[in-house]
């Protein structure tokens, strides 16, 4: 038998080429199938049955993998929400010393460890850099505006300028208007962020919790575990083919 005749003999066939779901790949199955030739090397249309039905049987196994973990997400997108401290995030933190943190579930899911110190880290910082101009008005009142000010990150200085041509009438460009601004907005906002950046992980271990369905991953497990005893079945009989042709 030449080359090419060997190739059209093992080419994947039609009826398992067309049960193909319309997002996965023939290549993949194509390449699987192959494997499964040089590995067992059918002869006979019996034994080539055999085979195509574990190629088959594996290759909805592996399906099976994709939708577990397409349970998982589809649980991820219902139980999270970008609404700030939402109902997950509450139940992650319920044991936590925390008020209200500025953060969110959605949020903490798309992030990770280190980029949670890094954001934590940084709230640190600027929660740090507020707590010391506060310090500096209460020790010098009204002298110390300016020293307060230039305590202050480059940002929360803009905001505070934002705020004052905006409200006039509450924030003045002085100690008392720099120290109602620092109680009111930039305090219980740097803190949130701050206690936000820390409830990343924990967050995120609610989340992967919560993301588990047991009804719905038992049932894929024993669809699993019935497609795995149709394998080995078919395996035996492939190998008592195999013994009878005396190979």
């Amino acid at each position: 038998m030449t080359e090419t005749a060997t190739l059209i003999l093992n080419a994947i066939p039609d009826h398992l080429r067309l049960a193909l779901l319309p997002w996965e790949s023939e290549a993949d199955l194509e390449s699987l199938f192959q494997d499964y030739q040089q590995a067992y090397a059918p002869v006979g249309p019996a034994e080539s049955g055999l085979v195509e039905q574990l190629v088959w049987l594996d290759w909805r196994r592996r399906r099976l993998r994709l939708g577990e973990r397409a349970l998982h997400m589809a649980s991820l997108d219902r139980n999270t929400s970008i609404s700030r401290y939402d109902q997950l995030s509450r139940r992650a933190l319920m044991l936590e010393d925390v008020t209200r943190p500025e953060v969110t579930s959605s949020g903490a899911i798309r992030s990770n460890d280190e980029a949670d110190r890094e954001s934590y880290t940084e709230w640190a910082g600027y929660l740090s850099a507020a707590m010391k101009a506060k310090k500096i008005l209460k020790e010098q009142g009204p002298d110390g505006f300016q020293k307060a000010f230039d305590a202050l990150p480059g940002g929360t200085q803009e905001w505070f300028d934002e705020m004052v041509e905006e409200d006039e009438e509450r924030f003045s460009r002085n100690a008392e208007g720099l120290q109602l601004f620092l109680t009111l907005e930039v305090m219980p906002y740097f803190k949130s962020s701050y206690e936000g950046a820390g409830a990343g992980p924990a967050i995120r271990l609610q989340a992967w919790g919560e993301s588990l369905d047991p009804e719905r991953a038992d049932k894929l497990m024993a669809l699993d575990e019935r497609l795995m005893r149709q394998y080995e079945k078919a395996m035996g009989m492939f190998l008592r083919l195999k013994q009878l042709r005396g190979e």
